[in-house]
């Protein structure tokens, strides 16, 4: 068995696994790059959230000197510290920031695609495995075209978290190193990406309770233990996202938000046809070799495999959402939103499918099948060939023309069929088969993934709406914007420095929420990922809300300086500036500043204010309310002259401190018990891992 001991000579490492460099092909015209689904694409979270995410966190340090624990740039504020799409307690997301953006963050993405690879290799020798084996498996990993379709979409945090799921089985296994344990992996996953956390973990579960040879009793206090230990390691993260997660607009998810993008039936055919350019999450392909091999388990040892046969059906089970009965009372259960739009369970289907065609394959190499099990398996094949020409012929009989996925699927398993053909009846070795179906595999994989994945230019994605960004990082003050036809680009706000009062994150403070709903005019009609909502109408956020009017003063207490929209506003407090193409840029003529006093009804203008991240510094000698246009939230303290104040909440949204007379010196200050928190706690359980592995050697 080969263990991660014999990987400590680099060039074993290198003889062995250098295939695995071969998936990642594909991926180097990205690196220095914007990844989107297609040419076409117009919108993709790697624009949208991670870069402006991570060039912040970058700028902080570097200008500040201050890792960033709230975030001014979307939604006028938030705790960036408690958003797990911001990755700031995800320890290989730093690696990132040493770099150029985005170079840096497809550098990591990549790496973390080769350590999954790495890990699922691994995995499959603890299973008593071989080489060529295992080798299959992992490059199935690292090719899965819902890996990529994912990375298209732009979901870097999905890309970090996958890759720990064979490292945490792995962990399981009674080979492992020491440092290698279920809870810390576990808690890795759940600070790349908490959504991921959930299926790893009950992929986990079901593996610990299916694989462990314990009795009961041991094997739930393990299950306990190392439960406690991830969410002891993940504080940091854990602690501050249940506090803004209450506090949001999420916790009143409704059961079509919990289920949404659940899959057809139909759409199972996906398996066998692959999807050229298609949604994301529907995307289920795993190549036809490795769904064929995968079946063919069934005639090589149903009772041997049953435990991952069982995972890829109920994976697939649950992944039909609301297209069964009765999900709509499962999704009602608590914590249950953490299993938001059932296909992601795809991903943990197509795993399963990886780990059966590795042992179906590992039957062949070994030569351990009997001549009845050869028989059904010839009959097995062709009747799946049968099958797929047939519904393709049937499809192009129907409608005069045959699309080109249905084609692709037939053709590729004629040539899986073929190939194994050969290998039963020995016309050819089974060491050549082994390569001829990974040559197939990975041109197959391949093919799907190139279509799923573009690469777009710097200069293109940050060039969005560039002249509209440039005008406004031009004006004086230190204004918002606010947009309800995304007219400026939350990349290209970033880049320019501009800070939005609208703002796509799937986290939103309620208050804040409620408070834009009023101010935007745009009803509310559910959860929606984007504030102001792009739901009515056409979905085009360009031309969805251009009937609905915002309240000027509104805004302007917002600090919200201007609007930009792709239409007319004719609403009394705005004023026609500017305009670039479609793209009207207007004034809002009653706008309050960044930091104001409220005294008998008049407002005075705060002068001299110091703003960082974490800190907000304002120096007044007029009296009354001194009102912040930033978001109020738990763990803002405010100091007048060094001394620790009662702070208050103005119109239910603003932070403010009274202040008498004289000249005062005021300071808030963002010191969130929850991260604080966290942090001991991470930290005091780190501290006792070391010390208990250093007692153990």
């Amino acid at each position: 068995m080969l263990l991660l001991s014999e990987f400590r000579d680099p060039k074993t490492a290198i003889a062995h696994l250098w295939p695995l460099l071969l998936p990642l092909a594909i991926l180097l015209p990205v690196l220095a790059g914007f990844p989107y689904a297609s040419p076409e694409a117009r919108f993709s979270d790697f624009s949208i959230t991670h870069y402006p995410n991570a060039l912040f966190l970058q700028r902080s340090i570097l200008e500040y000197g201050q890792v960033p624990l709230w975030s001014p740039t979307i939604l006028s504020g938030y705790p960036i510290a408690a958003n797990p799409l911001a990755s700031l307690w995800y320890p290989p997301h730093w690696l990132a920031l040493l770099m150029p953006l985005p170079i840096g963050l497809n550098v990591v993405a990549v790496l973390h695609v080769l350590w999954g690879g790495v890990g699922m290799y691994l995995f499959l020798r603890g299973q008593e495995l071989s080489h060529r084996s295992a080798l299959f498996g992992a490059l199935a990993f690292e090719a899965m075209p819902k890996l990529f379709a994912h990375y298209g979409a732009g979901h870097l945090t999905t890309i970090y978290a996958v890759p720990w799921i064979p490292w945490l089985l792995l962990a399981t296994q009674g080979n492992r190193p020491r440092w290698l344990r279920p809870g810390i992996v576990l808690s890795l996953i759940f600070l790349a990406d908490v959504r991921w956390a959930a299926y790893a973990g009950l992929l986990w579960l079901a593996y610990e309770t299916a694989h462990s040879h314990r009795d009961w009793v041991q094997r739930l206090l393990g299950i306990v233990k190392e439960v406690g230990i991830a969410a002891l390691l993940a504080a940091p993260l854990a602690l501050p996202l249940v506090e803004y997660t209450r506090l949001s607009s999420r916790a009143n998810l409704e059961v079509v938000d919990v289920l949404a993008f659940s899959l057809e039936p139909a759409q199972l055919f996906g398996y066998l046809f692959p999807t050229f350019g298609g949604y994301h999450e529907w995307m289920m392909y795993a190549g036809l070799a490795v769904f064929i091999l995968a079946l063919v388990t069934v005639f090589l040892g149903f009772r041997k495999n049953i435990f991952w046969l069982t995972v890829f059906a109920a994976s697939n089970f649950y992944a039909l959402g609301s297209s069964l009965p009765g999900m709509d009372v499962l999704a009602e259960l608590p914590g249950f939103s953490l299993l938001r739009v059932p296909p992601r369970a795809l991903t943990i289907a197509v795993f399963a499918l990886i780990v059966l065609a590795s042992r179906s394959l590992e039957i062949f190499l070994r030569g351990e099948m009997i001549s009845s099990a050869k028989r059904r398996i010839r009959l097995f094949l062709m009747g799946m060939t049968t099958l797929c020409w047939g519904l393709t012929l049937g499809v192009g009989m129907l409608t005069g023309s045959v699309p080109m996925s249905q084609l692709w699927g037939a053709a590729s398993l004629t040539l899986v069929t073929i190939i194994l053909f050969l290998a039963l009846v020995e016309r050819i070795t089974v060491s050549w088969m082994s390569v001829m179906l990974a040559v197939v595999m990975l041109l197959d994989m391949g093919a799907v993934n190139l279509s799923n994945l573009s690469s777009r230019s710097v200069e293109r994605v940050l060039s969005e709406q560039g002249e509209v960004a440039e005008y406004l990082a031009r004006q004086p003050g230190n204004l918002r914007v606010y947009s309800p036809s995304y007219s400026l680009p939350q990349q290209t706000a970033a880049y320019f420095d501009l800070e939005l009062a609208d703002g796509a994150d799937p986290l939103k403070l309620e208050e804040y929420v409620e408070y834009m709903t009023l101010t935007s005019g745009v009803p509310r009609t559910g959860y929606s990922v984007p504030l102001p909502p792009f739901e009515s109408g056409d979905g085009d956020p360009s031309t969805t809300n251009r009937d609905y009017l915002p309240d000027a003063a509104m805004l302007g207490k917002l600090s919200v300086g201007y609007v930009a929209a792709e239409f007319k506003l004719d609403v009394e407090g705005l004023e026609l500036v500017e305009q670039f193409g479609e793209t009207r840029v207007y004034s809002i003529t009653n706008v309050l500043p960044r930091a104001y006093i409220l005294k008998d009804g008049e407002v005075f203008r705060v002068e001299h204010i110091d703003w960082s991240p974490n800190r907000i510094q304002a120096t007044t000698n007029t009296a009354g309310l001194l009102v912040l246009s930033e978001i109020a939230y738990p763990g803002w303290q405010v100091y007048v002259d060094g001394q620790l104040s009662e702070i208050q909440t103005h119109e239910g949204l603003f932070r403010a401190v009274e202040v008498g007379e004289g000249c005062h010196g005021i300071e808030f200050v963002f010191r969130p018990m929850s991260v604080y928190s966290g942090l001991v706690v991470s930290l005091l359980t780190i501290i006792v891992l070391v010390w208990r592995g250093y007692r153990t050697e």
